[in-house]
């Protein structure tokens, strides 16, 4: 069985495939990285950090957006979404790709738990479901269920 993720904002959540936030949140890093030094904020770096973190212990720790100030969850949010444009424009991301990223180092075979490649849709769809969650527009899942996102299905619905 896959291993899950609780993103938490506010009183809602919902659960993330470690495998799919983990790619999100590299790419995530990865883009803010990339940007002009002079338009990222002091704190980036902090910020690239928690992202990373948050990619590399995938189940073994809860994604809490409140923890983030504003500022930061918004920069957060946009590097997710922006990291989700550069997936899908690519289709995708596959294990030759993954494996090649330095943050991954020795685990980066495993990293994606015997797939051959990431469809770009679930991970669209995580990302966008991170943004809703955040804003507190995010569609509560049916009673006592949850959402579940990233998965290679897209968005099922967990509990019972």
């Amino acid at each position: 069985m896959s291993r899950t993720v609780p993103v938490i904002s506010g009183g809602a959540m919902f659960w993330a495939y470690d495998v799919a936030l983990g790619v999100l949140f590299l790419e995530a890093a990865r883009a803010g990285a990339q940007a002009p030094a002079d338009l990222r904020p002091p704190w980036w770096p902090e910020l690239e950090r928690d992202l990373r973190t948050h990619a590399l212990v995938g189940g073994s720790s809860a994604v809490l957006l409140d923890d983030f100030g504003e500022e930061r969850r918004q920069l957060l949010l946009r590097c997710v979404v922006e990291a989700a444009r550069r997936i899908e424009a690519r289709g995708g991301v596959d294990r030759a790709e993954v494996s090649a990223w330095p943050e991954l180092e020795e685990s980066a075979a495993g990293f994606l738990r015997g797939a051959e490649h990431l469809d770009a849709a679930p991970l669209v769809e995580l990302a966008e479901a991170l943004v809703e969650l955040a804003a507190g527009t995010l569609p509560p899942a049916p009673a006592g269920r949850h959402w579940y996102y990233g998965t290679p299905e897209g968005r099922i619905v967990q509990g019972g």
